[in-house]
């Protein structure tokens, strides 16, 4: 008899119900252990997050950005942003934006607040984490249950097998087993230590397993291709990149190890009977499946390929900047052993170890999930022979990465190399400094293998048990108390946290109707590998407080950034001197600050009404106790500030605290000049240009076709007026992106001068963008200026000389003031730009003849080292020198007595992290050198054309705006 078509409805409707409700006590089950995990985060939900104020407030603040781009401001591009490194702004798709964290906590911050949104999401990577896993084991295990496993599991080996028995094993592996495995994946120590670091660009993981499993169904060659399958993994894909751009590249990784091996080998789904037929023959039933998913990923990573792809062919391959970390974020051998400096009766004795283990380094899965994993990886070698080591081999592959360049093992380097060093050679991959971070997909692949071993587990209970009710209790107990004892290895709490409260100061601000600036004090600029200015977790908390008052700062966070984004503030007027200043209660700051202390007053005291108003700065935050006393007496007597208001309160971390709030006096709006050249023009300039003036300071070049300049212009409009030099001719001007008529008003002579009316409106931005574009081709730098009679440059007094097209420039800051050691030869850069002193040998001609450098802050036999070197050039030999960060402590007389040789007499020896640049020649007399040294600002020295970049395109000299009618200008078309 047939069964009556309702009733087979209601029988699946009945079924989907069932299967709906197992998921959603999975998802239930992972909540609870995520609340508990992360205490006391439960009990501090509205205002604590996880994290030791490093990360976090950035982290945080991208939700609030975010919403504040598409929401409030209605601007689709969230990756440009000058809230933060005002006026100069930020690329932000170099920066660990995670936009789609962001999306998705729009209708959270609108319904609750940006604490909870952000703790939400957290507690949700967990959830999704262990879900994803689970139903990837699922998948996995339902394969292996297909296949003739279950007749060997249970078949011959077992006399109890029983069709209860078969339904036992079957619901557990297909429901408790993976249950654990997503446990392992979701709640893994390491895991647990990203969060309580607050990197919750880090802790979100969760979309990792979903696109192994679409990917793994999609490219499975025993089924017919499904579109949806593809559509699924190439969207889980693009959220993991949206979430953590570096786990994207992850996956890619173990995606081309699948496609490798399921081309060579066969379909790891390795259903009997199926016939793959040919390596040649998979290759082709592999390529659409592929290419479908590779398509889905392309079109979700456009919007970051269009943020990111213009300014790296504009500025250099920067996306790998900031490395030389390996060594220190690199997983140590001894970890994979030892509970993390988190565990609450483990932590104490493990963080006195030698390894660094205090920024997740330490990759710890304890011993029950490789216990279970190496009990998979024999039943799949037992049942699938080499066939079955996919697995395994990933999983080995992703742990050598994790090890970094060179295998250590309790912080000592064995010379066993990792592959590391070669993936961060690629493109794109090599934006992971971080070894470590490779401790995901390890961490996936044992959850996986795990599977198998729990499996077999289960299995054994099945064959133990007639009833499959008693298969299901008794299972369900023992994988409880598997369960335990994993939490035990792996338990973090109580996890960090940090309190997010606001000083109600930052109301007031917010209160303040209008866009302006806000400039904090002290504040700094900090990437993935160096900070400028306070290096203090106040700088970071400024970042949260932004949140609040919605206002442009000047300071910010980024992960990766042109050397320019940090180099702006430093040379700008005032800026420069303030970040000095953010230090100067440093023991080796605090005589020079004072030695100079009415000059650096007297100058600043001039020019700080012009700079704040250009900045549009209307408030002031000073931090008192974070702030040095020089730093609080030049607010008082440099700055044009009145006090308005002081708070006092608890800071994030529970001490006293004292906000002074500031208002900055308002300067009239009148007609300005400037002389692009000159020092007062840094703060005028953005990317393109060169960083000095050229002709005495009366003009500064374009080092491309097209560079932009910051204008501070009324939306009355006016009109502009600019000394052009060339060798290429003025093609065109933008406003804030609006084209502007000109025309020459005077031509011939050494410039040309042309002007443009702005008409009302175009200037609407807080510091306008004037676009200036060149035409013709790039000439060398070396025209930027004309040299002697003679044809060539002296060095100095030194009697050396160089070619007019070989100009040599010498820049150097120290730790304090810039960090960076550079040499440029016809605009070249060619030092190695490393700590202590670099050296560039050139001879008359030009050419380079070595380069090197020389720790002598760290390394005492680096003096020796660098003298040896000083004394092996010929006599003649033109040494350029510049110190990056810090060069005195291990300086010796021997370097000193080198130095002296090249005519330079500037002695670093007890002048801690002073910048010192020089051009000497070997041989010279003394004191003939060409040389700077500073310890409050970068020091600088050159020799022919102070250009940094080996081409020029056109210069501006005297800019001059006059708010005036401008209707009398006749403009013609250009």
């Amino acid at each position: 008899m047939m069964t009556p078509p309702l009733t087979l409805n209601r029988s699946a409707r009945a079924h989907s119900r069932v299967h709906l409700r197992a998921h959603l006590i999975v998802l239930l089950f992972y909540l609870g252990a995520s609340l508990v995990l992360t205490w006391p985060l439960a009990a501090h939900f509205m205002t604590h997050v996880t994290g030791d104020g490093i990360d976090d407030p950035s982290l945080v603040w991208n939700l609030w950005w975010v919403k504040a781009r598409l929401v409030e401001q209605l601007n689709f591009d969230v990756f440009h942003a000058d809230w933060m490194f005002f006026p100069i702004g930020i690329n932000l798709g170099f920066y660990t934006l995670t936009p789609l964290n962001g999306l998705l906590s729009i209708p959270l911050q609108t319904a609750a607040q940006l604490v909870v949104a952000n703790n939400v999401l957290l507690l949700s990577s967990f959830v999704f984490g262990g879900y994803g896993t689970y139903l990837l084991v699922r998948y996995l295990l339902g394969g292996w249950i297909q296949t003739d496993e279950l007749s060997r599991e249970l078949g011959q080996d077992s006399k109890a097998t029983t069709r209860r028995g078969a339904i036992g094993l079957r619901c557990g592996a297909l429901h408790i087993v993976p249950v654990f495995c997503g446990f392992i994946y979701a709640f893994a120590a390491p895991k647990l230590f990203y969060a309580s670091l607050g990197q919750f660009n880090i802790a979100s993981s969760q979309w990792i397993p979903f696109t192994v499993l679409y990917v793994l169904r999609a490219t499975d060659l025993s089924n017919s291709f499904r579109w949806r399958d593809a559509l699924l993994a190439g969207l889980f894909l693009t959220f993991q990149a949206w979430a953590e751009l570096t786990f994207a590249s992850f996956l890619l990784i173990f995606i081309g190890i699948l496609f490798l091996w399921q081309v060579l080998v066969s379909d790891i789904q390795d259903i009997p009977g199926e016939r793959l037929g040919s390596p040649l023959a998979r290759l082709g039933g592999l390529l659409p499946r592929y290419v479908a998913i590779g398509l889905v990923f392309a079109v979700g990573l456009v919007p970051f390929l269009w943020a990111m792809v213009p300014d790296m062919l504009r500025e250099g391959d920067f996306f790998a900047s900031g490395g030389g970390f390996a060594d220190i974020f690199s997983a140590d051998l001894l970890g994979y052993f030892l509970p993390t400096r988190l565990h609450p009766l483990w932590g104490g004795w493990s963080a006195s170890l030698l390894f660094p283990n205090d920024k997740g380094q330490q990759i710890f899965i304890g011993y029950l999930g490789p216990i279970l994993a190496l009990l998979g990886t024999a039943r799949l070698l037992r049942y699938r022979r080499w066939k079955g080591l996919f697995w395994p081999l990933a999983g080995i592959f992703f742990w050598w990465l994790t090890l970094g360049p060179v295998v250590r093992l309790n912080g000592q380097e064995t010379g066993i190399p990792g592959p590391f060093a070669l993936i961060r050679l690629l493109p794109f991959f090599s934006g992971n400094r971080y070894p470590s971070r490779y401790g995901v997909m390890l961490l996936l692949v044992v959850s996986v293998l795990a599977g198998y071993g729990a499996h077999w587990v289960w299995s054994r209970l099945a064959g133990a048990r007639e009833r499959s009710d008693g298969v299901r209790i008794g299972g369900s107990v023992v994988f409880g108390l598997l369960a335990l004892l994993f939490v035990g290895e792996q338990v973090s709490v109580p996890l960090p946290l940090n309190d997010f409260s606001v000083p109600e100061l930052y109301q007031q601000i917010a209160a303040e109707p209008g866009d302006f600036t806000v400039l904090e004090l002290p504040t700094g600029w900090r990437n993935g590998a160096r900070v400028l200015g306070k290096s203090d977790v106040l700088i970071m908390m400024q970042q949260w407080y932004q949140t609040t008052h919605s206002k442009r700062r000047l300071g910010g966070n980024t992960s990766r950034n042109p050397e320019y984004k940090f180099q702006y503030f430093t040379q700008a007027p005032l800026l420069g001197d303030l970040i000095a200043l953010m230090n100067a209660d440093q023991w080796y700051m605090t005589p020079v600050v004072d030695s100079h202390w009415q000059s650096l007053v007297e100058r600043n005291r001039a020019i700080a009404p012009a700079v704040l108003n250009f900045l549009n700065v209307k408030y002031v935050t000073v931090h008192v106790e974070k702030a040095p006393p020089q730093l609080l007496r030049f607010v008082e007597e440099a700055l044009p500030v009145e006090l308005v208001d002081e708070w006092q309160g608890p800071d994030w971390t529970g001490a006293p605290s004292t906000i002074r709030l500031y208002r900055v006096r308002e300067a009239a709006d009148t007609g300005w000049t400037i002389q692009l050249g000159s020092r007062a023009g840094n703060l005028n300039v953005a990317e393109g240009w060169s960083m000095l003036g050229a002709r005495d300071g009366r003009v500064r070049y374009a080092l491309r076709k097209s560079a932009d300049l910051m204008l501070d212009i009324p939306q009355d409009g006016g009109a502009i007026s600019l000394q052009v030099f060339g060798p290429a001719p003025l093609a065109e001007l933008k406003l804030n992106k609006h084209p502007l008529s000109w025309r020459v008003v005077q031509d011939g002579g050494e410039y040309s001068v042309v002007e443009a009316q702005v008409p009302p409106g175009v200037a609407d931005e807080p510091i306008d963008r004037l676009t200036v574009r060149f035409d013709g081709s790039l000439a060398p730098s070396g025209l930027a200026e004309l040299p002697p009679s003679d044809a060539v440059w002296r060095v100095g007094d030194t009697g050396g000389t160089t070619p007019a097209d070989r100009s040599i420039l010498v820049t150097s800051a120290g730790q304090d003031v810039g960090d960076f050691g550079l040499i440029r030869v016809a605009g070249t850069q060619v030092a190695v730009n490393k700590r202590g002193y670099n050296l560039v040998a050139i001879d008359q001609a030009g050419r380079i003849l070595d380069s090197a450098a020389f720790d002598t802050f760290l390394d005492p036999e680096e003096s020796a080292a660098m003298a040896a070197w000083i004394d092996q050039k010929p006599p003649g030999t033109i040494v350029a020198g510049a110190v990056r960060d810090e060069a005195s402590a291990q300086l010796g007389q021997d370097a000193v007595n080198a130095l002296a040789k090249l005519g330079v007499t500037t002695d670093l020896r007890g002048r801690f992290r002073w910048s010192h640049a020089f051009i000497g020649v070997v041989g010279a007399p003394a004191g003939s050198a060409i040389e700077d040294a500073s310890l409050l600002k970068p020091a600088v020295v050159w020799v022919g054309s102070p250009m940094d970049g080996p081409y020029i395109a056109g210069g501006i000299g005297l800019i001059e705006f006059s708010p005036r009618d401008a209707s009398n200008l006749h403009p013609i078309q250009n």
